[in-house]
C-alpha cells in the first residue's frame, strides 16, 4: 500500500502537518496489524506428535537421557507433577521443559534404568493445544532396555467400598511377587514396579507389562509419593496376587475404603456439670467403667457409635472425681489378658458446682434451639411469677405405620402422661401410649394409630417430664405431626435374590442420603422378599449390607491384617408414585456383573 503526499505538505502549517504525520503513522499501523480471522467452526482437533522430528517411540536397547517430542502445533504443558507418570518408578522425578513445540524430557543424570526393563511415559492431559486446551490423546512414550518390549495389559475399576461410586486420580500401584510377599511394609516403604492412575469413571489400565505375579494395591495418594501414609489415605487391594499372562481377561475391581484405626481415645469433655464424653476412634464394642468419687454418686451410660455419655449426679456435694475407664480394645492390641487398674484410662472431673448447673438446667427437645432462659433461676420462686416461654415447634412428616421418636436434650426418668395433650383437629386423644427408647435415655416413643391425612399436634406442658438430676420442664413444649394421605404413599415390593444363606444382612431404603427403612434380618434362604408400605412418593435406592461380625451396621476394611471392608450392594431404584406399588428385583450378583463390566 503506498501514499502520495510530497506535493502538498509543504503547503500545510507546520501544527498541522505534526497532526498529519500522527495520524499517517495510526493508519500505516493498522495496516500492518495481522490477526486470525474470527469466527468459524471451533478447534477440537487435539495436538498432533510429529513422529519424524521426535524420539523415535517403542524402542529397544535404550539408553537416552533425553527425550524429544514434537508436534504439529503449538502446546502448553499444564499439571506436569500429576499427569506425567512414568512406569516403573525412577529413582528421580524426570524434567519436562517446552521448548517452543517439542516438550523436552531430561532424566536426572544419576538415574540408572533397569536393565531388560519395558518403561512407559504416560502424559495424562498434561499436553494441551495452544488456543483451545485440547489435549493429545493416549500420549505414551514406551522404550525398553531389553532386546524387546513387553507387550501384557489389563484393566480395572477403583470405586468407594461404602457408595460404589468411582473414585478419580487413585494410584493403582503393582509390586512383584518379592516385594508384595510382606504387602504392608511394601506400600508403606517401597516404590511400586508398575502404576497408573484412574480417570474420572474410576478405570485405570496397564500396558506393556512383563508376565509375573503381582500384588495389585490402590491407594488416595495425596502427596503423590506412591507411598501409602497408612489411616489418612483410603487404600484398596486384591485378596491374592494376580498372574499377568496372555490369558488374562475380564476386569480387576477395587474396593477403596478408610483403613480401621487402632482403638484409642479421640477426646474427652468433662468441663460441664452431670456429664463427661468420651470419643473414640472406633465403634465401641465392650468397655468397663469404675470411679472414684464420693458415696452417693449416680451414673447413667449412653453408648453412640462413636462415644460413651457417662451422665452423673453428685447431690451431696461438689467436689472433683475420677472416672477410670478401660476396654477390651486396649487390652487386645497390648495383648493382656486380664484388666488391672493400671490398664484403666484415668478421666480426672473437676470441682463443678451442680446448683448453677439446676438453675441453667432446662429440658427440651434435643433437634430444635433450647428455649431462652426464664427469670427466677430456671423457674425456682424467687416471689415474683415466672413466665412460662414455649420452645420452637417443628413439624414431622410422620409414617401411619410407626411410633413417633420424640429425642430430648437429657435423660428423661419418668413421664407424667396426663399432662401430655395430643389433639387432631381440636380433639384431644388419650388413647396413645408413651414408652422410653431402650436404644437412648434420650429419646422417647409415641405409639398412636395415626390417620392418614390428618396433622396432630403434641403439647407437653410444664411436669410432663422428669430427668435424670429430678427436675421436670418448666416449658411448654410442642410437636406436630403431619401424616401424609394415601394419595402421597405408594408401596415397595422388593425381591433380593442371590443373598447368602446363613449370612446377617442390613437392608437400608434410602432417600437421597437419609435411611427411610431398615431391616436386619440373617438369610435363610437364597432370596428374600420385603413389603414396604406407606412410603412417601420419592425416588429410593436400595442399599444391602453384609453384616459379617453381626453389629448391625457397616465396617471398614483393614488392611494390616489383610481384612476387606463388609461387602455393600446398591440398587437404584424407579421413582415410587403415589398409590402405587413398585416391584424391584435386586439380584447382587448382576449388581457386582454390572460394576464389572464398567
Amino acid at each position: 500500500m503506498q501514499y502520495h503526499f510530497n506535493s502538498f505538505r509543504s503547503s500545510l502549517p507546520k501544527a498541522a502537518l505534526f497532526t498529519y504525520y500522527l495520524a499517517l503513522i495510526a493508519l500505516l499501523a493498522s495496516c500492518a496489524r495481522q490477526g486470525a480471522p474470527t469466527g468459524g467452526p471451533k478447534d477440537t482437533r487435539p495436538p498432533g506428535l510429529d513422529t519424524i522430528a521426535s524420539t523415535p517411540n517403542f524402542a529397544t536397547r535404550f539408553d537416552k537421557k533425553r527425550i524429544e517430542l514434537k508436534f504439529d502445533e503449538w502446546v502448553v504443558l499444564s499439571d506436569v507433577g500429576t499427569q506425567v507418570v512414568v512406569s516403573p518408578p525412577l529413582a528421580k522425578r524426570p524434567e519436562v521443559l517446552l521448548r517452543g513445540k517439542t516438550v523436552v524430557v531430561n532424566f536426572d543424570k544419576n538415574e540408572v534404568l533397569r536393565p531388560n526393563t519395558t518403561y512407559t511415559l504416560n502424559f495424562g492431559t498434561a499436553v494441551k493445544d495452544l488456543h483451545e486446551g485440547n489435549p493429545a490423546k493416549d500420549l505414551r512414550f514406551v522404550f525398553s532396555t531389553g532386546d524387546f518390549i513387553d507387550s501384557l495389559l489389563f484393566r480395572g475399576i477403583v470405586v468407594d467400598a461404602f457408595t460404589g461410586d468411582p473414585v478419580e486420580n487413585v494410584s493403582v500401584m503393582l509390586y512383584d511377587s518379592d516385594q508384595g510377599r510382606n504387602a504392608d511394609t511394601a506400600v508403606r516403604k517401597e516404590r511400586p514396579y508398575y502404576f497408573s492412575r484412574t480417570d474420572k469413571s474410576g478405570q485405570y489400565e496397564f500396558r506393556n507389562l512383563r508376565s509375573g505375579t503381582f500384588r495389585v494395591i490402590a491407594i488416595e495418594d495425596g502427596d503423590q509419593n506412591l507411598r501409602w501414609d497408612g489411616e489418612n489415605e483410603r487404600i484398596a487391594f486384591r485378596d491374592a496376587g494376580l498372574l499377568v499372562n496372555d490369558s488374562l481377561r475380564g476386569v480387576v475391581n477395587l474396593k477403596l475404603f478408610k483403613n480401621q484405626p487402632k482403638f484409642r481415645l479421640v477426646g474427652q469433655n468433662a468441663n460441664r456439670y452431670g456429664l463427661v464424653k468420651i470419643g473414640f476412634s472406633v465403634p465401641l464394642q465392650s468397655f468397663e467403667t469404675q470411679t472414684i468419687a464420693p458415696a452417693g454418686l449416680k451414673t447413667l451410660i449412653e453408648k453412640t457409635p462413636d462415644s460413651l455419655m457417662f451422665w452423673y449426679d453428685l447431690p451431696s456435694v461438689d467436689t472433683a472425681w475420677t472416672l477410670l475407664f478401660s476396654s477390651a480394645a486396649f487390652r487386645n492390641q497390648d495383648s493382656v489378658s486380664q484388666t488391672s487398674r493400671s490398664e484403666f484410662d484415668s478421666i480426672f472431673v473437676k470441682k463443678l458446682s451442680r446448683s448453677e448447673f439446676l438453675a441453667n438446667h432446662r429440658i427440651g427437645f434435643g433437634d430444635v434451639a433450647p428455649p431462652p432462659a426464664a427469670s427466677g433461676r430456671g423457674g425456682r420462686s424467687t416471689g415474683v411469677p415466672t413466665p412460662v416461654s414455649v420452645q420452637s415447634i417443628k413439624t414431622i412428616i410422620q409414617s401411619p405405620d410407626l411410633p413417633a421418636s420424640l429425642p430430648f436434650n437429657f435423660p428423661i426418668i419418668s413421664i407424667d402422661t396426663s399432662r401430655w395433650r395430643l389433639t387432631v383437629d381440636s380433639t384431644r386423644l388419650t388413647d396413645f401410649s408413651v414408652l422410653p427408647d431402650t436404644a437412648s435415655p434420650r429419646r422417647i416413643s409415641l405409639a398412636f394409630e395415626w390417620k392418614q391425612g390428618k396433622n396432630y399436634a403434641l403439647t407437653l406442658l410444664p411436669g410432663a417430664l422428669s430427668d435424670f438430676w429430678g427436675t421436670s420442664n418448666v416449658d411448654t413444649l410442642n410437636r406436630n405431626f403431619n401424616v401424609l394421605a394415601e394419595k402421597q404413599l405408594g408401596t415397595l415390593s422388593l425381591s433380593l435374590e442371590k443373598i447368602r444363606p446363613g449370612t446377617r444382612y442390613v437392608l437400608q431404603i434410602l432417600n437421597g442420603t437419609s435411611v427411610q427403612e431398615e431391616r436386619m434380618f440373617t438369610a435363610e434362604t437364597a432370596n428374600k422378599k420385603f413389603v414396604f408400605s406407606h412410603l412417601p412418593v420419592a425416588v429410593y435406592t436400595a442399599r444391602l449390607m453384609e453384616d459379617l461380625n453381626g453389629n448391625g451396621r457397616w465396617d471398614t476394611g483393614n488392611f494390616t491384617t489383610q481384612q476387606q471392608p463388609e461387602p455393600v450392594f446398591t440398587k437404584k431404584l424407579d421413582a415410587l408414585r403415589a398409590n402405587w406399588e413398585l416391584e424391584v428385583s435386586f439380584n447382587i450378583e448382576v449388581g457386582e456383573e454390572k460394576k464389572r463390566r464398567q
